[in-house]
């Protein structure tokens, strides 16, 4: 999977290097924002109470900001949200009762900080990048009975309104990625990577390691 996300990054790009030469790129001293598109693989995680998650693999989308330091160095911010299906099995540490089965959607919210270096000046340009974030995932499963609220509403009078809480955890995460990127003429570019992102907080996990294509087109301004 991770051989034909890289072949496919590099189909994609090397269409732009013939009108790469005439195309001087100038990113220092400039922000730039950007729209994403990620896919992210699927992933297996146990634990040694037998216990297991299998997180389906999903699309979802980013929002990027970052600035550039120079031609080569920047430091910007990722915020990504994917909705990946997920089966999970729950065994009971003692053994006494039943497994537990949920087969649903959670929410996956990412926030990180995230250095890049480019390795050449031009507008075509190979780079790699490495951050530090979070993640935040909410199983939407109810973790108990609903709570109801009541207020004065100044149309429609006294109403109440229940609510549940669900299952959810903020993880601290890190990792690296590498990738290609082309800047057109007036400052648009287009950036295709693969990353590689570490869960802290897992426990004793078999693996705890997320793997992710990303797709960005954005502005330099």
């Amino acid at each position: 999977m991770r051989t034909s996300l890289i072949t496919a990054m590099l189909l994609i790009t090397l269409p732009m290097l013939a009108g790469a030469q005439g195309n001087s790129a100038k990113r220092a001293y400039s922000w730039e924002f950007s729209l994403s598109g990620i896919f992210q693989e699927s992933k297996g995680i146990g634990s040694e109470n037998s216990s297991s998650l299998q997180v389906d693999s999903v699309t979802g989308f980013g929002l990027n900001m970052a600035y550039n330091f120079s031609n080569k160095l920047a430091l910007g911010v990722d915020l990504e949200y994917l909705r990946p299906k997920y089966e999970a099995v729950l065994v009971d540490e003692n053994g006494l009762d039943d497994d537990i089965f949920i087969n649903h959607k959670m929410s996956q919210f990412n926030g990180r900080i995230k250095g890049t270096y480019n390795f050449i000046d031009g507008p075509f340009t190979p780079f790699v990048e490495a951050g530090l974030g979070w993640s935040n995932f909410d199983s939407n499963v109810a973790d108990g009975p609903p709570l109801v609220g009541c207020w004065w509403h100044p149309i429609w009078g006294y109403i109440c309104d229940g609510y549940y809480r669900t299952f959810s955890d903020t993880l601290f995460s890190y990792g690296a990625g590498a990738g290609l990127r082309y800047e057109f003429v007036g400052g648009s570019f287009v950036k295709a990577s693969y990353n590689l992102w570490e869960l802290d907080g897992l426990g004793k996990s078999s693996d705890s390691t997320f793997g992710a294509g990303r797709l960005e087109f954005g502005w330099k301004f």
